[in-house]
């Protein structure tokens, strides 16, 4: 064989190679194309047509050399420009490709694979109005073939003309029933519209055709995210990945859809595996969404910075890094980002949203709310918006509408659903000594705080059946108007109507009654009075709450700030039951301060401690709502954007009439917050010695 392949000419081994070639040989047609060029290692024509197999065979890397050969050898071909920029394409070297491309146009002016091609190539570097446009020049010229009506598809979707896409992606169809990508594209275009079912229906058909192809796998993968069924869409991202381990869509695919299952850590080594694959900007944008996800805002906002020095026109990063920026409290900066983002894609509901989350931190809450409705003009059922603009109003103190709008909680993204959903909402009605069933649905200071309102539930004839946290049940039991008390891991009861503790206030058309007393055990308050100290200010302190909690970061305080409220005429009392442990060292260390963790072993216990103090000051945590609710002096430490409850500019509130509010500026340290009640509670600690 060999021998035979020496005796034969160059031009002879070549027009063999071709037939095999164009017969789908290609493992029979590149041997002979080697050995011409063993011996003439700058033919023309065995450099091209070795590097179009390349190509075919899904080796551009390999093709391109050959293809670059080629055209050294003899650069007056377009058709050789045309294929090496379709193999640049493929290795996302768009600008070369683009350079390839204009000079095979500029050789053949009529070749519509160079303009299609073209069209690729500015697609590929995010250019989608322009590749547009080059696509739309060259369907004006004749050109017809499937493959321009998916690319067309391609860069309506990267315009966000979704509906239009499709109409592109059928048009491809038509032309050619059994294209794959197409239908992979068309599956995409469905996920954008919101039909994904469709969409699934039309990845299987790319399946079918292209089995075991990555990239209708990766498609296969966003629809199943789209559809909510993240484990499948991670086995289908692990699929296109066993079959291209460099897909960089199936690592942020991968990325994503570990993100949905709450495996953020896992979820960031696969937004980092597409970046190292591809440093484009979806693969840093994929990055920022992990690392917010992860609450690591700071690098979120840095990897969005990434995404937008690689193209600057990118709405959903400008969109990311305003977002970024709000959580790390830089609102001014999160405006001017969000206005970049809007200016770029006009008609995104989640934009508007977000600008009014910035507002929201502002304090702007009017504005808040026009953007939370600007967003729900573009779509009505946006929970997320509706239930941001219902704090905005509670903050405002518009608490009926504000209420109303709170019934948004249970559709937004990601939160828990309405455990008793499937039971008539109470919504204050007579019920005539039918069962009611109340239940805790946040916190134990939420729980406290809506308590008040059984008692009027159980005035309009209610047999309530309360479900709390285990931990307020000595508290709880004995609430006027509870007919039973029950663990939140209780079956509920037979009722005829059921209301989450945070509905209550709607129910009752937005009335906000006092708090209930709540039963404390007089002898244990006797005896903390008793085991107290006389003659001093006896000061309760609580310094942080739970730091799983969203807001933590903003309302727990280091414990080593409150030592100016300490003094010769005041004793301090940790009134917390858990404390972090860099204020252990300042708790040790104070003489002025004791510790009561070890003797607050219940709600109970600490209750009645509360009733031996004269004054506490803490922050927003459930010892502020106990202490409001027994009508202790409370001074209340708040964030300057405070929880809604709070209202705003307001140094008292309806929920607790004995409690003060001291609010941080939100240039303000905590020191001067303090230092204020410090002030305020001298004239008291003068008193009391």
């Amino acid at each position: 064989m060999t021998e035979t392949l020496a005796a034969s000419s160059p031009g002879t081994l070549v027009a063999r190679a071709l037939a095999m070639h164009r017969d789908g040989d290609l493992a029979g047609a590149e041997p002979l194309y080697r050995a011409v060029l063993a011996s003439h290692p700058r033919h023309f024509g065995a450099l091209h047509l070795l590097g179009l197999l390349r190509a075919m065979a899904g080796d551009p890397a390999g093709a391109v050399p050959l293809l670059e050969a080629a055209v050294a050898a003899d650069p007056r071909h377009g058709f050789v420009h045309n294929n090496l920029g379709n193999a640049l394409v493929e290795l996302d070297r768009g600008e070369e490709a683009l350079e390839s491309f204009d000079r095979a146009l500029a050789l053949a002016p009529d070749m519509p694979e160079a303009r299609v091609g073209r069209g690729n190539a500015l697609q590929a570097l995010n250019r989608h109005a322009e590749a547009l446009a080059e696509l739309d020049r060259a369907a004006a010229r004749g050109c017809d073939m499937a493959e321009l009506h998916n690319n067309r598809g391609n860069a309506l979707r990267g315009l966000k003309r979704p509906a239009e896409a499709l109409a592109a992606y059928d048009a491809a169809l038509l032309r050619n029933p059994a294209y794959p990508a197409a239908h992979a594209n068309r599956a995409t275009a469905l996920v954008d519209l919101d039909r994904d079912a469709e969409a699934l229906a039309s990845v299987a058909i790319a399946l079918a055709l292209g089995p075991g192809d990555p990239g209708s796998l990766n498609t296969q993968g966003v629809a199943f995210r789209a559809l909510k069924r993240p484990e499948e869409a991670l086995a289908s991202f692990d699929a296109a990945l066993a079959a291209d381990p460099r897909h960089p869509n199936a690592h942020a695919g991968r990325a994503a859809a570990l993100c949905d299952l709450g495996r953020h850590e896992e979820a960031l080594a696969s937004a980092d595996s597409a970046l190292a694959v591809s440093a484009g900007v979806a693969a840093h944008r994929n990055r920022a969404a992990t690392l917010a996800l992860l609450g690591r805002h700071a690098e979120a906002e840095e990897a969005d910075g990434a995404a937008l020095r690689a193209d600057p026109g990118c709405a959903e990063a400008w969109n990311g890094r305003g977002n970024a920026l709000t959580e790390m409290g830089r609102f001014e900066e999160a405006l001017e980002c969000l206005d970049r983002a809007e200016a770029l894609y006009p008609g995104s509901r989640s934009i508007p949203y977000n600008r009014g989350n910035a507002m929201r931190g502002l304090n702007r809450h009017r504005d808040a709310i026009a953007c939370f409705q600007a967003a729900l003009a573009i779509d009505p059922d946006f929970a997320d918006a509706r239930w941001n603009e219902a704090l905005s109003r509670l903050a405002l103190g518009e608490l009926e509408a504000g209420f109303a709008g709170y019934e948004w909680r249970w559709r937004r993204k990601g939160n828990r659903p309405h455990r008793y959903a499937v039971s008539p909402l109470w919504r204050g009605e007579r019920m005539e000594g039918r069962n009611l069933f109340l239940h805790a649905e946040q916190g134990l200071g939420d729980t406290i705080q809506m308590s008040r309102y059984v008692p009027l539930a159980a005035a309009r004839g209610a047999r309530v059946v309360l479900q709390v946290q285990r931990p307020l049940f000595p508290l709880l039991d004995g609430l006027p108007g509870v007919a039973e008390l029950i663990g939140p891991d209780d079956p509920a009861p037979p009722h005829a109507a059921q209301c989450p503790l945070l509905s209550l206030p709607m129910a009752f058309g937005a009335v906000i009654p006092p708090p209930v007393p709540l039963p404390v055990d007089p002898a244990r308050a006797a005896a903390w009075d008793m085991a107290l100290p006389r003659g001093v200010l006896r000061l309760g302190i609580a310094c942080s709450g739970n730091p799983q909690h969203l807001g933590d970061r903003h309302r727990s305080i280091p414990l080593a700030l409150f030592a100016p409220l300490l003094g010769p005429r005041v004793q301090g009392f940790l009134v917390q039951t858990e404390l972090r442990a860099a204020d252990e060292p300042f708790l040790a260390a104070t003489p002025g301060l004791t510790d009561l963790r070890p003797h607050l072993t219940s709600f109970t216990e600490t209750a009645a401690a509360l009733e031996a103090m004269d004054a506490v000051v803490c922050v927003d945590t459930s010892v502020a709502h106990l202490a409001g609710a027994l009508d202790r002096p409370v001074h209340l430490l708040l964030p300057d954007l405070a929880d809604w409850r709070w209202m705003l500019d307001r140094s008292d509130t309806p929920w607790y009439p004995g409690m003060r509010l001291h609010r941080r500026g939100r240039n303000d340290p905590w020191e001067a917050v303090i230092a204020r009640i410090a002030a305020t509670l001298a004239p008291t600690a003068a008193l009391a010695a």
